[in-house]
């Protein structure tokens, strides 16, 4: 597999890595392990009327699966932060790993609610920082509250990204509202 460079995972970038990852996944023909749409073949039973010819390719179409599984396993541990390692390393196919880590990273709790909310009200922009780069950090969060079921009303986002923008914003706040 030719990897595309994605940055690493780590616990603040798991939406946008998870949607790259997903991207690289679909190119290499992956995706189907990680979503549960490709399923390890079963090998039947011995005895009944299963021929040995019949078993033969059962075996060897699961260890072809075994193959390409772990080749998808490997490319998503390649794609994260070596201290994030540490919680996966015991998952045994692309799957198990790929639900792990979406139940590490796509809590919906309350915490995960209210840490969200937080940042949103409290984050503030520095004078030296990027406006562009503060709005999208504010509009991810808007976001992964929405993708949780957590509607905030437009006028209030926007009142609360006016009041996150730094004194330098002050003319253009008393001009917004």
């Amino acid at each position: 597999m030719s990897i595309q460079k994605i940055d690493s995972l780590t616990r603040e970038n798991y939406d946008t890595w998870k949607v790259l990852m997903e991207a690289l996944l679909e190119k290499t023909d992956g995706i189907g392990y990680v979503n549960g749409e490709i399923v390890r073949p079963g090998i039947p039973v011995e005895g009944g009327t299963i021929t040995p010819e019949v078993r033969q390719t059962a075996e060897t179409n699961a260890t072809k699966w075994d193959s390409a599984d772990r080749k998808v396993r490997a490319d998503i541990i390649l794609a994260i932060s070596p201290s994030e390692i540490k919680q996966v390393k015991d998952c045994r196919t692309s799957r198990e790993l790929w639900l792990k880590l979406e139940s590490i990273y796509e809590s919906k709790g309350p915490a995960r609610k209210a840490s969200l909310l937080k940042k949103l009200m409290l984050h503030k922009m520095q004078e030296d920082h990027d406006v562009r780069d503060h709005i999208s950090q504010f509009f991810d969060a808007v976001d992964k509250l929405q993708s949780m079921g957590v509607d905030i009303h437009p006028d209030l986002l926007t009142i609360m990204l006016l009041y996150s923008l730094p004194e330098s914003f002050e003319n253009f706040r008393c001009a917004i509202e």
